[in-house]
């Protein structure tokens, strides 16, 4: 009778961790913050890539501005909108979840749940024949 149920089960077990994935949340100690936003800012002059890939003068400035801003404890949210302040939303590497952006980050989910909900009708059906 398990037998039976393991696709289903496993199925929902993909689908709780995928979700649980989507909103976990870290706390970062100031050189783990530093390394984060350094992959997370791009460099405004160099053509895609963030500021950890970057040896341009700008991107090295871009660097020692979020080396003091963590030294002068502010939050990653507040470095970050300081950078998109000054160059713009492109500033970011992965898009903020506000507006026209969440769009990015909720279309994945819809596309996995429905995955999720017609490989359980293809099982279903398997069955049936």
């Amino acid at each position: 009778m398990i037998y039976n149920n393991l696709p289903k089960i496993g199925l929902i077990i993909i689908f709780i961790f995928t979700i649980n994935s989507c909103f976990a949340t870290q706390d970062y100690s100031e050189e783990s913050l530093y390394i984060k936003l350094e992959k997370e800012i791009m460099c405004p002059v160099c053509d895609g890539q963030t500021l950890d890939q970057s040896q341009s003068l700008i991107a090295n400035n871009m660097k020692d501005a979020i080396k003091k801003k963590i030294e002068e404890g502010y939050s990653e949210e507040e470095i970050k909108d300081y950078f998109i302040n000054r160059y713009g939303d492109s500033v970011l590497a992965y898009p903020k979840m506000t507006g026209f952006n969440s769009i990015a980050y909720i279309i994945p989910i819809i596309a996995i749940f429905l995955g999720v909900v017609i490989l359980a009708l293809y099982i279903r059906r398997d069955k049936v024949k």
